[in-house]
């Protein structure tokens, strides 16, 4: 059997900032958005990413070490992708080094949403 992760709900203080972000960086293209907010996004993978507001009561932190993650298979594509959000003057965390057996880069979203990218071939 093979099954594989395709649908993850993130609630984000920002659900419009957050919906640009993913589609302006990472190619996400909105299907559907509801009058409270919820949209869902599509990656060219399929990959659905439903991003909510906060409920009441919620301080929309993450705990430590929470993030997402892209991986890349192709070196040209990482590097490429690393030169377009350092052109797009994202805030990174971390630039491109070793780490958990890959190159990876991380940056931060909307919302202080930590995105891990890396290359792994």
């Amino acid at each position: 059997m093979n099954i594989a992760l395709n649908h993850v709900d993130l609630p984000v203080a920002d659900v419009p900032a957050m919906a640009g972000f993913f589609a302006t960086h990472f190619g996400f293209r909105p299907v559907m958005h509801r009058p409270d907010g919820l949209t869902v996004l599509l990656g060219a993978d399929g990959f659905a990413l439903t991003l909510s507001p906060l409920v009441d009561g919620c301080d929309g932190n993450w705990p430590a070490g929470f993030h997402i993650g892209f991986n890349l298979r192709d070196e040209d594509d990482f590097h490429a992708l690393h030169a377009r959000l350092r052109d797009g003057a994202l805030p990174f965390v971390r630039d491109i080094g070793r780490l958990g057996g890959a190159e990876t880069f991380q940056i931060l979203a909307p919302g202080g949403v930590l995105v891990e990218i890396a290359l792994r071939p």
